[in-house]
């Protein structure tokens, strides 16, 4: 176990590791054929993960630029998912536009000497608390997207409230600088690569299949930083 994360750090860590991310997300959206065919939800799913992709990668590494990457990411991200009628995992975009203003505040006085935020590690009362949002933030989903009145199958609609309710939790647990937010990152990028492939969406599909190895690679990552401290 030691030697796989040891693997997934190097690839992490490796300079070619963001070029290749972007390169697999090109191909994705190339895939779709936009040069014959332009549709408005690929291309801007393309900007959202081109954007997004240098976000988590950021994010991962513990610097704060991947805060303001985050913001633009968020509105592309947003726009995309409401197109196709995935209110559930468009929402948490909004969400996630506001955290991270707070994150960009947090993370800039949390630093240690090479600029990377400190990690924290979290505590029972604290997981308890964040199960206690993630089932609120489900019920909510529901509501509102029964309140939109949006047509959305059964599997549409339950992934739809787990991908709000675990988004919500992640990207709090992630600005407040709690290691544990990976974990949840994990279940969440596994839900939303199977709801798009589902809604016929290969560019977001493509893109959260990188952001779920992301994921693996902060969880490594941040681990690390914590048995430093």
């Amino acid at each position: 176990m030691n030697k796989l994360n040891q693997l997934i750090i190097f690839i992490g860590r490796n300079k070619f590791y963001p070029l290749f991310c972007i390169i697999c997300v090109t191909l994705a959206f190339l895939y779709t054929d936009p040069f014959s065919q332009f549709n408005l939800r690929y291309t801007i799913s393309y900007i959202g993960a081109f954007c997004g992709l240098i976000c988590v990668i950021l994010l991962a590494k513990r610097k704060n630029m991947g805060n303001v990457m985050g913001m633009l990411a968020n509105v592309a991200e947003c726009f995309a998912n409401f197109l196709n009628g995935n209110i559930g995992a468009g929402l948490p975009s909004i969400c996630y536009f506001g955290t991270h203003i707070y994150g960009l505040i947090n993370w800039q006085k949390n630093q240690d000497n090479n600029k990377n935020v400190k990690s924290r590690t979290l505590s029972e009362s604290n997981f308890l608390c964040a199960i206690i949002i993630l089932i609120a933030a489900v019920f909510l989903n529901i509501y509102i997207t029964e309140s939109l009145e949006v047509n959305n199958s059964s599997y549409q609609l339950i992934t739809n409230c787990f991908i709000f309710g675990l988004g919500i939790v992640a990207q709090l647990l992630l600005m407040m600088r709690y290691s544990f937010n990976w974990y949840f990152w994990v279940i969440l990028n596994v839900l939303v690569i199977s709801l798009n492939i589902y809604t016929d969406n290969i560019v977001i599909a493509a893109q959260y299949l990188i952001y779920l190895f992301n994921a693996i690679y902060g969880i490594c990552e941040w681990r690390n930083s914590e048995q430093k401290q």
